[in-house]
């Protein structure tokens, strides 16, 4: 069968259009990866704080913006320890630091290197050593080995009764996380070398991006070789940051190449391999980069997409063939070796052929993202199509982009908060100014617009909670309340669409000033429209699970272009101690809802907020709505609001996101008692307490109503 230039370029631009319809496009691909560098710079920050010295890295498809949802990408992560001095000769041997020289050995292959230790205060080996992470070899020298961090996480999963998974450098307690504990080489391998210096067209990489690749430097991941005797004690070089670098040069029709590709790995060539040997996205990233190289850039455009990916499939083919896979970085690397048996690649050369010969039309049969009727449905059909999916999927993907990064930032302020609970409120005012220091140092090598972004939200969750902790200090005092209090709330609001108002909001219910906070309240209803999605960062929420997300309004997406976490996200609502006359006397209980071994039954999450009064936004906006319309004498407003707070759990749609059950039953049994019926208000404590037996303040509740004591 020929190919027509005709054919090729009509499919090329169907393809293109389908999986711009699918996420891969230039907007969705910027957003992703900002996301991900405001992750990883909060990441960076609170290890920062909590006196660790590492860097955090998201690699992979997730923050490069190179899947779909069909792939089901997991999420890559790799944490640099910048307190080992790693040495790749004795002149960059540095005092007081961990130091460890780098060893190459004949029997080593050409990506691994094994690691001698060095002495912190003279720059000699260490001749004994009674840490039980290091071995001596025959030649007396002192090594490291790679099995530190797979048995730390493994004890950390058995402690927490959690499962581990383990494959390569890789440990992670969930299947979705890749977890990559490295070491930073600042001098490169002089396996890398070659790269830089060896001819090539020019057009790409260019000059400028190879002398910023230069800087990346190199990682050593704890990933001995496959057959090597000595693989517990062997580091493998891990060009992680130049690859990211290379790829986030790229155009978007290259990395649309870059996802077909792993399309047809995924639901084409592996299933087709049964259970031997498979093709991996590091293979397609591969021959993506030597096309990259070698193909003129005029041959990357949108029209001209079914060539692209047929020439890294002959790559990939001419590969199979003579059984040498070249890593694109570092020379003499055969990704091929140990991945696949000749007989192997002599089956997936065939299929590759096959692909090749029928020009992609396998694609046809994909059922993964709806691919093959997105791009082999007539021309009208595919226009409507399009339409609809790209605002549908787009959309989507922008939602779980929003969850993903409130929960992560959340969680780790949560961490840092944990940190200061016991402190005094001067006390952690001196925290926050550290934090907000670290903060600045590490955005600063963001890009502009998100480097001011960074900081503004980081900046407004500090001054969310300590306008919070002042104003709970002026109600207990009975002082009045500063001018600058309010200015802090009220600089604090957009943390997201309602949480930082409705601490607004519960500040003013508890100082008296009712009129207002019915303004303020009605205001966030106003906000909380159908569209909001509630996110819970205590542990309750899995933000990968995208079945319960809503979906995102149009405008959102259109409008919003450099704005990373939406305005239709609502974080639980959280009270610490220093925070507590801020809070109704019912959310008091909250925080000391442990009773006699309750605290002993807390997983790692629950240990950083079950301290605290956290209640979902949602249901806690109709609280303070049923507090104040029932001091204002509003009885229609009142039973509205109580209405409202009913339908949180008779709706199903709002039902899915309340996350801190036993505090919803708790407010609403607390409005039947103020509605004068605890005969409806006991039944509803001691249902909650079935529920949820321990760390739950409804024992509180029950105890008060059989001795006749009231809030």
């Amino acid at each position: 069968m020929e190919n027509p230039p005709d054919f090729y370029r009509i499919m090329s631009l169907r393809l293109s259009r389908a999986l711009s319809d699918i996420g891969v496009n230039r907007w969705m691909v910027r957003r992703r990866r900002r996301t991900f560098l405001m992750i990883e710079a909060n990441d960076t920050i609170i290890g920062k704080l909590r006196g660790c010295d590492f860097t955090s890295f998201y690699f992979g498809s997730q923050s490069e913006g190179t899947t779909t949802p069909g792939l089901n990408s997991d999420i890559d992560t790799l944490t640099c320890i910048n307190d080992t001095n790693i040495m790749s000769s004795w002149s960059e041997w540095e005092a007081g630091k961990d130091n460890m020289l780098m060893v190459k050995e004949e029997t080593c292959s050409p990506q691994h290197y094994l690691l001698q230790v060095i002495r912190h205060d003279s720059p000699e080996p260490f001749i004994h050593s009674s840490d039980v992470f290091h071995v001596v070899d025959s030649k007396g020298r002192v090594l490291y080995v790679n099995t530190h961090d797979g048995i730390i996480a493994k004890n950390l999963a058995i402690a927490n009764n959690m499962p581990h998974y383990s494959s390569g450098p890789s440990n992670s307690l969930d299947k979705m996380y890749d977890y990559v504990l490295a070491h930073w080489c600042r001098s490169l391998p002089l396996e890398c070398h070659g790269w830089f210096e060896r001819p090539r067209p020019g057009h790409w990489p260019t000059p400028e991006l190879l002398r910023d690749v230069k800087e990346c430097g190199c990682f050593l991941v704890p990933d001995g070789y496959f057959d090597s005797y000595y693989r517990h004690v062997e580091w493998r070089i891990s060009p992680s940051l130049i690859e990211r670098t290379l790829m986030f040069s790229m155009k978007t029709v290259q990395l649309k190449c870059y996802v077909v590709l792993k399309i047809l790995k995924s639901h084409v060539i592996n299933p087709l391999l049964d259970n031997e040997g498979k093709l991996t996205s590091f293979h397609c990233k591969t021959a993506l980069l030597f096309a990259a190289e070698r193909l003129p850039s005029g041959m990357w455009r949108e029209n001209r997409l079914m060539e692209c990916i047929v020439y890294c499939l002959k790559l990939l083919l001419g590969w199979t063939k003579t059984g040498m896979c070249p890593h694109y970085i570092v020379a003499g690397v055969n990704l091929f070796h140990g991945k696949f048996t000749s007989r192997q690649l002599a089956n997936l050369s065939k299929i590759l052929s096959n692909i090749i010969d029928t020009h992609l039309i396998v694609i046809a049969y994909i059922q993964a993202d709806d691919m093959g009727n997105r791009m082999f449905s007539t021309t009208i059909r595919t226009v409507r199509y399009s339409e609809t999916c790209y605002i549908s999927t787009n959309t989507s993907l922008c939602r779980w982009l929003s969850v993903f990064a409130h929960h992560r930032i959340n969680y780790d302020f949560q961490i840092i908060l944990s940190m200061m609970s016991d402190l005094k409120p001067v006390y952690m005012i001196s925290y926050f100014g550290l934090y907000l220091k670290i903060i600045r140092t590490y955005v600063h090598g963001l890009p502009f617009p998100l480097r001011e972004h960074t900081f503004d939200y980081f900046f407004k969750q500090v001054q969310s909670v300590l306008a919070s902790t002042a104003a709970s200090c002026c109600i207990r005092n009975g002082c009045v309340v500063p001018r600058y209090i309010l200015s802090l709330f009220e600089s604090s609001l957009d943390t997201d669409v309602a949480s930082s108002r409705l601490k607004l909001a519960s500040f003013l219910v508890c100082h008296n000033e009712l009129e207002r906070a019915a303004d303020v309240l009605n205001d966030v209803q106003r906000r909380y429209d159908d569209n909001v999605q509630a996110v819970c960062a205590c542990g309750n929420m899995d933000p990968l699970d995208t079945e319960h997300h809503k979906p995102l309004c149009t405008t959102s997406v259109v409008n919003n272009d450099d704005v990373l976490l939406t305005n239709k996200m609502a974080v639980c609502v959280r009270f610490l101690r220093q925070e507590l006359f801020c809070a109704p006397p019912i959310l008091h209980y909250e925080m000391v809802r442990g009773l006699g071994e309750d605290i002993n039954h807390r997983d790692v999450k629950e240990r950083y907020w079950m301290n605290w009064a956290v209640v979902d936004s949602l249901p806690y906006l109709y609280y303070l709505q049923y507090l104040t319309f029932r001091d204002l004498g509003q009885r229609e407003r009142k039973l509205q609001a109580l209405m409202n707070l009913f339908n949180c759990i008779f709706d199903a749609s709002r039902r899915s996101h309340l996350y801190h059950h036993e505090t919803y039953v708790n407010l609403v049994g607390h409005c039947m008692e103020m509605g004068g019926l605890p005969e409806l208000a006991l039944p509803l404590y001691r249902a909650s307490v079935e529920a949820m037996p321990r760390n739950n303040a409804a024992h509180w509740h029950i105890y008060r109503l059989n001795h006749g004591y009231e809030i």
